[in-house]
């Protein structure tokens, strides 16, 4: 694909939105009094950069140039309290004692880009793209350091009572860039497991151990341990950041995906230990699991593959992700999650059995996703709460954006990819916004948020419809029981849809003079990067009109009736949208209280992504795209 291709569907995403993008300010003033945010009879604190406001560079450790970071303490350094926003989320996280472990995944839609331009072959100009990005977002949203240099991940640890925080990896401390997707704690160790990028080799399957008495660590287990294994893994596309781990039966189960160079064999599998330094034993393979694992990057949520794992009423229960470009029902579908359930036999072998999946090869008692009328979520998260296990949706949104930003869908007779904006993935996302299920002992399904379907008339047993009520709800991303009460954060895609949901929320009221000034400048460093692509050199943005002029060859010229119509039904869902991640409670796993429908007063907070019980009380990593993350906490007598 061209250039000049993919040069007119950034400009169709970032003209039609960039023009008008709004910057909000900090929610409260940077000083010496701590940050909290207070709902009915719950008041969380931030102890991340605790006197920083929301809606300002956060990321837990500070930024001090040329990939380094560190944990700024002393008031007159230059980068005291300067936070790093390449530290987008805490995409891991485990308590001991007082101390909170955070493993960050850095630059996510930096990651992303990456990924779609090398692996999934969507070519682009750099300097377009990001351009771009800065035009839709005014400057907000995170693509890379002013100099130019990739940090990399980090894992972090976070004392909750003092707010003392320890750097223990990252490529500036001792060549260590980890992203680590989740964390357990187990027979006194802390287990992280994720892709970890070691002296500059690309990043393997790994699981670590922390030993949190003096912090040492040491790599478990390595997938993909030779270069001609990797090399094979490479070349299939496989996703190699493993996430599924729990403990089961007195043991450490993770999960893992393999390539062998000679065999030409592939797959995801799961793994057991009772000692992990000694190594482990595979349980299940990926015929075991029906071959239902999903675990290349072109795959649905990317290759999410085995995604969680829970012990519940004996057995161990795995969502897995199953979506592939060959069993897609139609061209903006991905097929749904399965539900495994693993028992373990005396000779210590596993017998696997189907919950969710394919009904009439596999004898599987629920569909793919469990209600046949449910067709978005790629992945489910679990957790066990009051005797049943509770069934977190999550909507495939890094398959809707490739779609936005390359229209991958609807070729034309030339058998070419069509132009333009294509909203139609996401739509059908937000029309189908996640639900919660919890299912007890014998496996009977109950609706607990949704709407009423044929598998469910009577609607939910909460009263509340899918997403709480909210469509930009599209990840029930982490659920956590704390002090008899389950608490379930969510995934809010109206934060990255703001460029477009502007204008009709009714923020372009609230832009101020400078605002639209950095703006305009953001557009020509876009009209100027994108004539430099331009073979007929035409138009020259130091204009308005000529802006207008040079804008319609790349947009208007290039969009389609169908992607108006996709983008209209966009802005209605956008219309009534709260922006920022939502988290309920409940007492009895039926009926919730909202805590936030809006990420704790900050917009850019777009997800709620770990919880951590510590001595002190439960705590929170947040996802920001655009600041960096945030880690909060709810103190025991707040």
């Amino acid at each position: 694909m061209h250039l000049n291709g993919i040069a007119k569907r950034i400009t169709a995403l970032a003209l039609g939105a960039a023009l008008l993008t709004a910057t909000a300010l900090p929610a409260f003033a940077e000083g010496t009094q701590k940050v909290t945010y207070t709902a009915g009879n719950y008041t969380f604190e931030k102890i991340s950069h605790p006197t920083k406001g929301t809606m300002s560079a956060d990321g837990i450790v500070d930024y001090i140039g040329d990939g380094a970071v560190n944990v700024i303490t002393d008031p007159s350094d230059p980068n005291y309290n300067a936070g790093d926003r390449g530290q987008n989320y805490s995409w891991s996280a485990v308590a001991y004692g007082d101390w909170m472990y955070v493993g960050t995944c850095y630059s996510a839609m930096g990651n992303t880009l990456t990924l779609m331009q090398n692996i999934l072959g969507d070519k682009f100009d750099k300097d377009v793209m990001e351009a771009a990005l800065k035009a839709m977002f005014n400057g907000t949203f995170y693509y890379g350091h002013e100099d130019g240099v990739d940090g990399g991940g980090i894992l972090v640890k976070v004392n909750t009572k003092t707010g003392e925080t320890k750097l223990l990896m990252s490529n500036s401390l001792n060549g260590m860039a980890p992203l680590f997707r989740n964390a357990i704690a187990y027979n006194g160790k802390l287990y992280f497991c994720g892709s970890v990028h070691v002296n500059g080799r690309s990043g393997l399957p790994s699981v670590y151990e922390i030993d949190p008495t003096d912090d040492s660590y040491k790599a478990v287990y390595v997938g993909l341990s030779s270069m001609q294994d990797y090399g094979a893994a490479y070349k299939k596309g496989i996703s190699t950041g493993i996430r599924g781990m729990c403990v089961y039966n007195g043991k450490l189960v993770i999960s893992n995906v393999f390539a062998n160079a000679t065999t030409g064999e592939s797959g995801a599998t799961i793994l057991a230990s009772s000692n992990p330094s000694e190594g482990f034993t595979v349980i299940a393979s990926q015929d075991d699991l029906f071959d239902y694992p999903a675990y290349t990057y072109r795959d649905s949520i990317y290759g999410g593959s085995v995604w969680d794992m829970v012990e519940y009423n004996g057995h161990l229960y795995v969502s897995i992700c199953t979506g592939t470009e060959d069993n897609m029902p139609d061209d903006n579908t991905m097929q749904s999650f399965a539900l495994v359930r693993g028992d373990q036999n005396p000779d210590g072998t596993f017998t696997w059995t189907p919950v969710a999946g394919d009904q009439e090869k596999d004898g599987a008692r629920y569909t793919f996703g469990i209600d046949p009328e449910r067709t978005r979520s790629g992945a489910a998260n679990l957790i066990v709460y009051n005797d049943h296990l509770y069934i977190g949706e999550y909507n495939d949104e890094e398959i809707a954006l490739e779609r936005i930003l390359f229209a991958k869908t609807g070729k034309n007779a030339d058998g070419q990819f069509g132009g333009g904006l294509d909203c139609r993935f996401i739509n059908a996302n937000l029309e189908q916004s996640v639900n919660l299920y919890r299912m007890d002992r014998d496996e009977n399904m109950e609706l607990v948020v949704g709407n009423a379907t044929k598998m469910f008339p009577s609607g939910s047993l909460s009263g509340l419809k899918s997403g709480f009520g909210r469509n930009e709800n599209q990840y029930i991303w982490r659920m956590q029981v704390y002090d008899g009460k389950l608490y379930v954060g969510t995934f809010d895609t109206s934060s990255m849809l703001e460029c477009v949901g502007q204008f009709v929320n009714g923020n372009l009221l609230t832009r101020t003079p400078a605002q639209w000034k950095t703006q305009w400048e953001y557009l020509k460093t876009l009209m100027k990067a994108l004539q430099a692509t331009d073979p007929d050199g035409n138009g020259n943005p130091d204009t308005l009109a000529q802006t207008i002029k040079f804008s319609y060859k790349f947009v208007f010229e290039n969009i389609t009736v169908g992607n108006i119509a996709s983008a209209i039904r966009l802005l209605n869902y956008m219309r009534k949208a709260k922006q920022g991640f939502d988290l309920y409670v409940s007492e009895d796993g039926v009926n919730f209280q909202t805590i936030t429908v809006d990420g704790f007063g900050d917009p850019y907070n777009h997800g709620l992504r770990v919880f951590a019980t510590t001595d002190q009380g439960l705590c929170l990593g947040t996802a920001n795209p655009f600041y960096g993350t945030q880690v909060w906490i709810k103190r025991k007598d707040s």
